[in-house]
């Protein structure tokens, strides 16, 4: 009972819940994540991911009310923003051809540390998914975006149509990780660095 004349304590709110309520929601989803890129959204059940989680499914209902608010957070859980905001750390005094090279080669590196985000997307476009062909296409016109952006400061010595060269780059990179997805991490690092010198042999003569 609070004393006449004081004020009513307020309980302050349970930060330690809090934290482990998002690392909770954090593991959910990286465990989403792995299960959509291998077996695809509609393959991957709310069981089967409450099983990978060690949960309940109504935990799982908790965070998510829908499979389709499941994959919103999903795609929505990595983004590129910073990583395509940031210059690539390439070095300027490097010839043209060499620049290109490891620029590419750094783009491809970047990449590799997402596969399981590229699978689903990839993936899931093909299969039609509206959720996955809007990020897909927001994130291309991102990419291209950035790749111009990079052109117009690491390359001002080049002289070649920036937007051209920008949607030509961005289709050579996603050819070139969807070429290499079968492979495994060690084997496609290996081929990364021969690919990228090739490419930039070719652009830049």
């Amino acid at each position: 009972m609070t004393p006449s004349g004081a004020t009513p304590t307020v309980a302050a709110p349970d930060q330690g819940a809090e934290e482990e309520g998002l690392g909770q929601r954090e593991r959910i989803l990286e465990a989403a994540l792995r299960l959509m890129a291998e077996q695809g959204v509609h393959a991957t059940s709310m069981r089967k991911l409450a099983d990978a989680c060690h949960l309940n499914v109504a935990t799982l209902y908790h965070y998510f009310p829908s499979k389709a608010d499941l994959l919103t957070a999903v795609i929505a859980h990595r983004s590129y923003a910073d990583l395509l905001a940031e210059l690539p750390p390439v070095d300027a005094a490097l010839p043209p051809r060499e620049r290109l090279a490891e620029l590419l080669a750094w783009i491809w590196t970047e990449m590799g540390g997402q596969d399981d985000m590229w699978r689903l997307l990839l993936g899931e476009s093909l299969r039609g998914e509206p959720q996955a062909l809007g990020s897909a296409a927001e994130l291309s016109a991102t990419f291209e975006a950035a790749l111009e952006r990079w052109l117009e400061v690491l390359f001002p010595d080049w002289d070649a149509p920036r937007t051209t060269v920008a949607r030509t780059l961005r289709g050579i990179v996603y050819g070139f990780f969807v070429e290499h997805l079968p492979f495994g991490a060690d084997d496609r690092a290996r081929m990364l660095r021969r690919r990228a010198v090739e490419v930039a042999a070719v652009l830049i003569p």
